[in-house]
C-alpha cells in the first residue's frame, strides 16, 4: 500500500513538474523558432547561445538557474540551429530578433523585464535585443562575448575567406550561412547603441578563443573596453576557462547569473 502512494506521488510531482516546461516549435515567419522554456514566477532569463551552437549549450545551466530564482528561464535554437529552421534568403540578425520577438509575444513574455544572458555571438543578439527594448532590458550577462567593432569585421571576413561553401555539405550549411553574414552582422550589431543605463557584467575567458596570440589579446581588450570608466559595468576572469565558459565554468556561470538576477531584478 505504501509502495503504491510513493508511485502516486512521484506521478503527481512529474506532471507538475512537465507543465511547468514548454518544449515546442513555434512558427515565427520566416522561421520555425524551437523552444525550451521553464516557466517560473519571476522575471525571465533569455540565454543565447554561442555562435553555431544551439540551446543545449545551456542544459547545465538553465534548470539550476530555474530552481534558485523561480525565474522564467528561455532558451532556444537560433534559426538553422538545432531544431529550428533557416529561411537563407531572410537571414540577418535583425530578421532573427524581429522573429525571435513574435515567439516572446505569442508566450506573452514581449512586454516581461528581462535578464539577457550570452555567450560569444550570443552577446550580438542581446545588444540588439537590448536597443530594441531598453526599458525591459534590466541587465545583460556577456560570457567572453564577440565586441562588434571594424577589427572584428576584419577577421570575420578573412576567417569567411578561408573556407568555400562545399567544406560545410551537406550537414554544416548553417554554419556557412551564419559565417557568410558574419562581417555585414558585425557592422550593424557595431552601430546598434547599447544604454548606458542597462547593467552589464562581463565574464572573460582566461584561454582566448583563437590561435593567433594577437587575436586573443584583441578580444580580451575589446571586452576591457566595454565596461572600462562605467559604474555599472563589471568584467570577471573565468579561470582557467576556454572560450566556452557555459562547458567549462559551469557553476561559476549559475553562481554570477544568481548573484546578478538577485541584485539587479528582485531588488528593484
Amino acid at each position: 500500500m505504501m509502495l503504491f502512494k510513493n508511485l502516486i506521488i512521484l506521478l503527481f510531482i512529474t506532471v507538475i513538474a512537465n507543465a511547468q516546461t514548454i518544449d515546442t516549435l513555434i512558427d515565427v515567419p520566416p522561421f520555425n523558432l524551437h523552444f525550451r522554456i521553464l516557466k517560473g514566477n519571476n522575471p525571465p532569463i533569455l540565454l543565447e547561445s554561442g555562435g553555431g551552437l544551439d540551446a543545449t549549450q545551456w542544459d547545465s545551466i538553465a534548470d539550476p538557474v530555474h530552481r534558485q530564482l523561480r525565474a522564467t528561464v528561455i532558451t532556444y535554437d537560433r534559426a538553422g540551429f538545432g531544431k529550428s529552421s533557416l529561411d537563407t534568403a531572410n537571414f540577418t540578425i535583425l530578421q532573427e530578433i524581429k522573429s525571435l520577438e513574435a515567439a516572446l509575444e505569442k508566450f506573452g513574455y514581449l512586454d516581461a523585464k528581462f535578464l539577457l544572458v550570452g555567450h560569444s555571438l550570443g552577446g550580438f543578439y542581446n545588444r540588439v535585443f537590448a536597443a530594441r527594448h531598453p526599458k525591459q532590458v534590466k541587465g545583460i550577462i556577456l560570457l567572453d562575448p564577440r565586441i562588434p567593432s571594424y577589427q572584428d569585421m576584419k577577421f570575420a571576413k578573412k576567417i569567411f575567406e578561408m573556407y568555400s561553401r562545399k567544406d560545410f555539405e551537406p550537414d554544416n550549411l548553417s554554419l556557412y550561412h551564419l559565417l557568410a553574414n558574419m562581417e555585414r552582422t558585425s557592422d550593424y550589431v557595431r552601430q546598434v547603441p547599447l544604454s548606458d543605463s542597462i547593467p552589464i557584467l562581463d565574464v572573460m575567458a582566461e584561454i582566448g578563443p583563437f590561435q593567433d596570440s594577437n587575436e586573443n589579446e584583441r578580444f580580451k581588450n575589446d571586452q576591457r573596453n566595454l565596461v572600462n570608466g562605467y559604474k555599472n559595468r563589471r568584467l570577471i576572469l573565468a579561470e582557467g576557462s576556454s572560450h566556452n565558459i557555459p562547458d567549462d565554468k559551469p557553476g561559476l556561470v549559475i553562481k554570477e547569473i544568481v548573484d546578478f538576477y538577485r541584485r539587479h531584478l528582485l531588488e528593484k
